[in-house]
């Protein structure tokens, strides 16, 4: 046995277990404003925090260590203060930015709580519905996504495709598939009055989210919602651009809704495909970043609940060959990835 490979997989180990306790406490922190409250804030004792935010002595000084210990925030021990830097703050503050990231903490808690649970459909090779993994999910989904998607969506991925904007400004029809709590249709909405929007979701707390938030963006006289599988797209006529956000690889038959999708595209229609960016090549996805935290949210979640629908448990790291492949086997001529630098999302255009 070598002892050095030994100890450093101990302390592998251990980190791995203290970053999963920090994800939590991250959590904390942006829940309760703690980030937000030392943003811009320059050096602060632990007094400072807790007058600023009125929350316990204690939790305060226990949350600063580990933050500090996890990597989030300096600390200066000559005078034993405390500092987020605005390189760490700009991901952990501003819900707004395209760069806060603060909601996919809320993400990580919803599929590690679902472990114990996973073991059982481990054991007897089933799945797990989408369900099962609580109401609060479909939020956090939302709120892992939404900032980015109002920032990028119109401003500079949909210019990829000229045709569809043009299409769009000109009363045209749009559909988003499995649309989840609805803020692509109403981003679509808000961008192009003229344009008919809707959104069609399995689940039924995301469509009723949906709804709410329509309203709330003032546009739910222009944006429709459908609460069904996406077999309904069979029976809603055509339309000029379908998009699918991180969708594919969870559901229950990936060729048979291709088909579909490549039915109701109107002629010069397009269809666009947002996955997770991964490579074919697990050594190459190793040494990407975003691998480890895809690979283990596919076999919490992604893997489970397409499982559960009876379906193939694609899994969210199935890579580019994997989609090129399915989509020429139900007919699309057309299949090319779209100019668009993202680390994390691939983005493909496809046409009947």
């Amino acid at each position: 046995m070598n002892k050095e490979r030994s100890r450093q997989f101990m302390q592998k180990v251990v980190g791995d277990v203290g970053t999963a306790m920090a994800a939590a406490l991250v959590f904390v922190g942006d829940h309760t404003g703690l980030f937000e409250a030392m943003a811009g804030a320059g050096p602060l004792g632990a007094a400072d925090l807790v007058r600023r935010t009125g929350i316990h002595s204690r939790y305060v000084e226990e949350w600063l260590s580990a933050m500090v210990c996890a990597g989030y925030i300096a600390h200066d021990s000559a005078r034993n203060q405390f500092e987020l830097p605005d390189e760490h703050a700009m991901f952990l503050t501003n819900r707004s930015s395209e760069y806060y990231l603060g909601g996919m903490f809320a993400g990580v808690l919803g599929a590690v709580t679902i472990a114990p649970r996973l073991v059982a459909a481990f054991e007897r090779g089933e799945g797990i519905s989408f369900t099962e993994f609580g109401e609060n999910l479909p939020l956090a989904f939302e709120r892992m996504n939404r900032a980015v998607y109002e920032n990028r969506l119109v401003q500079s991925w949909l210019p990829t495709m000229p045709e569809v904007v043009r299409r769009l400004h000109a009363g045209g029809r749009a559909i988003d598939v499995g649309c989840g709590t609805g803020v692509v249709p109403v981003i679509l909405a808000k961008a192009f009055p003229m344009a008919h929007i809707e959104g069609i979701d399995l689940d039924a707390l995301s469509i009723e989210i949906a709804r709410r938030h329509a309203h709330e963006g003032g546009v739910a006289q222009r944006v429709r919602f459908i609460h069904a599988s996406a077999d309904l797209l069979a029976r809603q006529g055509t339309y000029d651009l379908i998009t699918t956000f991180d969708v594919v690889h969870d559901l229950p038959d990936p060729r048979g809704v291709l088909a579909l999708i490549r039915s109701a595209l109107n002629e010069g229609g397009s269809y666009l495909m947002v996955e997770p960016k991964m490579d074919d090549r697990l050594e190459r996805n190793r040494e990407n970043p975003f691998g480890r935290m895809l690979y283990s949210i596919s076999c919490l979640h992604c893997i489970p609940q397409s499982l559960a629908q009876g379906g193939p448990g694609l899994g969210a790291c199935w890579g580019p060959s994997q989609a090129r492949r399915l989509a020429a086997d139900v007919g699309f001529s057309y299949f090319d990835a779209l100019p668009i630098h993202s680390p994390a999302l691939a983005f493909y255009e496809l046409r009947a």
